[in-house]
């Protein structure tokens, strides 16, 4: 799905440069305009760290320089070219996030919050929630739980 040049301004600098350049376009089933909706993403947290959540704990893989352990099912192409690859993941249910991430874990812990279409798109496949962010979304939303 192409979107306007006025749309892509509003994220961050990198995503924004490969939908401007044409290298990526989200998926046709990508919404801008729904009903917020309340998922849970697992943050990287020490056992004692209660800060609150920021736009670090909302960081694509791209950004932190992360590559998927393995190719995720249908891609055949270069990972550098999924768009899920500079979304952040959440999920519609806890229990999925539990089991996905091994929570219990020394080095994790579960927010909960709302994704809307004022701070991104998203695209919703399974329970799991694919949002790219615009530039400066508030996240304070998410708590930790």
């Amino acid at each position: 799905m192409q979107i306007s040049e006025e749309l892509c301004l509003k994220f961050p600098a990198v995503l924004r440069d490969k939908l401007l350049k044409k290298e990526i376009e989200f998926p046709d089933t990508t919404k801008f305009e729904y009903e917020k909706m309340f998922t849970y993403r697992a943050v990287a947290r020490s056992p004692e760290d209660n800060k609150e959540v920021t736009l670090e704990d909302f960081r694509s893989y791209y950004e932190l320089g992360k590559f998927p352990k393995r190719r995720p099912r249908g891609m055949n192409t270069d990972i550098l070219k999924d768009p899920q690859y500079y979304g952040v993941s959440s999920f519609l249910n806890k229990e999925i996030v539990e089991q996905k991430m091994k929570f219990p874990s020394p080095t994790k812990k579960m927010a909960a919050g709302y994704v809307y279409s004022a701070g991104g798109p998203q695209n919703t496949v399974d329970q799991h929630v694919c949002w790219w962010l615009y530039e400066g979304a508030d996240v304070s939303g998410f708590k930790i739980i």
